[in-house]
C-alpha cells in the first residue's frame, strides 16, 4: 500500500513584473505543505530586495475573496553574499540572479513574494512550488 502525499506544482506567482516599481504575487495557501520554494529570476538592472511574508490570519473564501486581508510578517533570511552567510529579512538583488530559497517547515497557513524596488529597471518571474515531508 503507497500513500500520497500533497504537493503544490510550481506555477509562476510574478509573471513579467516590472522592477521598476515595488511588486507583491498573489497569496498562495500552503496549509498541509511543509516545505515550500520560490525562485526569483529577473533580467535588466534593478536595485531592490525580496523578501517572503507569511500570515496565520489572512482568510478568503472558496471563490478567492478576501473576507480578511490578516497580517503579514516577513520571514528571516538566510543567503550567501558571494563572502559570507548573512541572515536578514530581505535578500538584494546584488547577489544576482536567479535566486532560490529553500524555506523547511513552515508552519504559517498562506505565504507571499515581495520585491521592493529601488532603482533601475527589469522584468522578474517567480516561481512557487511546495510539498509535504
Amino acid at each position: 500500500m503507497s500513500g500520497r502525499k500533497n504537493n503544490l506544482k510550481s506555477f509562476n506567482n510574478i509573471v513579467d513584473g516590472d522592477m521598476s516599481g515595488d511588486l507583491t504575487s498573489d497569496v498562495t495557501d500552503i496549509q498541509w505543505l511543509d516545505d515550500v520554494g520560490l525562485q526569483f529570476v529577473w533580467t535588466g538592472s534593478p536595485v531592490g530586495t525580496f523578501s517572503v511574508q507569511v500570515s496565520a490570519d489572512y482568510a478568503q473564501d472558496l471563490n478567492g475573496n478576501v473576507q480578511n486581508p490578516g497580517h503579514w510578517i516577513s520571514l528571516i533570511l538566510t543567503y550567501w553574499n558571494g563572502s559570507a552567510f548573512v541572515t536578514s529579512d530581505s535578500i538584494p538583488t546584488s547577489v544576482g540572479s536567479p535566486i532560490y530559497l529553500d524555506l523547511a517547515l513552515l508552519s504559517a497557513p498562506y505565504i507571499r513574494a515581495i520585491y521592493t524596488a529601488e532603482s533601475g529597471s527589469g522584468t522578474l518571474t517567480s516561481t512557487i512550488t511546495a510539498k509535504m515531508v
